[in-house]
């Protein structure tokens, strides 16, 4: 089910980084909402290298972080809910943070556990992460950082993932 409000994504680190990054069109439009994970656009849903809203993420996308605001270049006031929709690729940014977050995981065969700590975890949707590619069909969200088990102030259901940044396995994105 794609999100249709910003959500409130918590930081577990004690900081992080943001990168402005051009928002793509689509199909007809999109919107990506605040708390939410984005991916620079591997070409399946939304023009390759563009900004995408994560409800129906491709192996082919690079996730780079956490919607936070628009960009400040593109001169757009943060009225919400949501980024967009937009009108043609790039005629909005967005900024998207980077660091550690905790965020929903996966049930059933996507349930992360102590065993995949630092791994890498994939993207179900725009909220949640699952220890499963899919098939090969999912991008890689994140590394997994802790979990309940690990850290009690995370709460069941939850996991804490690294995402866009350098430490990760995938090459991460640095930022300011």
């Amino acid at each position: 089910m794609a999100l249709t409000a910003d959500i409130l994504t918590t930081c577990y680190g004690p900081s992080f980084s943001r990168v402005e990054y051009p928002i793509g069109y689509g199909s007809a439009g999109q919107t990506l909402y605040r708390g939410s994970f984005t991916a620079i656009s591997g070409g399946t849903t939304v023009t390759q290298g563009y900004l995408k809203n994560m409800a129906t993420p491709a192996s082919t996308d690079l996730v780079v972080g956490i919607v936070d605001d628009y960009g400040p270049s593109c001169g757009l006031a943060n009225t919400g809910p949501g980024l967009g929709p937009t009108t043609a690729n790039g005629s909005a940014t967005a900024l998207v943070r980077q660091g550690e977050f905790i965020v929903a995981s996966g049930t059933g065969a996507d349930a992360l556990a102590l065993a995949n700590l630092q791994t890498s975890v994939y993207l179900i949707n725009e909220t949640t992460v699952g220890k499963t590619s899919g098939s090969k069909t999912r991008p890689i969200a994140g590394l997994l950082i802790a979990l309940p088990a690990t850290d009690a102030s995370i709460p069941t259901g939850y996991c804490v993932v690294s995402v866009g940044t350098a430490s990760g396995p995938w090459g991460g994105l640095g930022g300011t």
